[in-house]
């Protein structure tokens, strides 16, 4: 399978206001993701960091990829800034971390 993951909110969270430098990963859903990973499925990362702001676009991303390798994330890809910046997404694909 061809599996897009979101970060924020799903692999971390934020104690206070979103400032992604300050990102606590899950180790929980880290988990799951990491053995869909070893079962064989593809792992996109993506996330709408840097789709407001262009500009760091290359922050965002350079920030982003650190802290999936130290919070030990296995995937396959990563796409930042591609996202788009949504409230409410409505598919017929769609899981919450917590119903994997």
């Amino acid at each position: 399978m061809n599996i897009y993951v979101d970060i924020d909110e799903t692999i971390c969270y934020y104690e206070n206001e979103r400032e992604y430098h300050l990102a606590k990963p899950i180790a929980s859903n880290i988990r799951k993701i990491n053995k869909l990973y070893e079962e064989g499925n593809q792992i996109t990362y993506y996330t709408a960091r840097g789709s407001v702001h262009k500009d760091r676009l290359d922050e965002y991303r350079h920030l982003t990829k650190y802290q999936l390798e130290e919070w030990g994330c296995k995937y396959h890809n990563l796409s930042v800034g591609e996202k788009p910046a949504y409230d409410l997404l409505i598919c017929d694909k769609t899981k919450r971390i917590e119903e994997i």
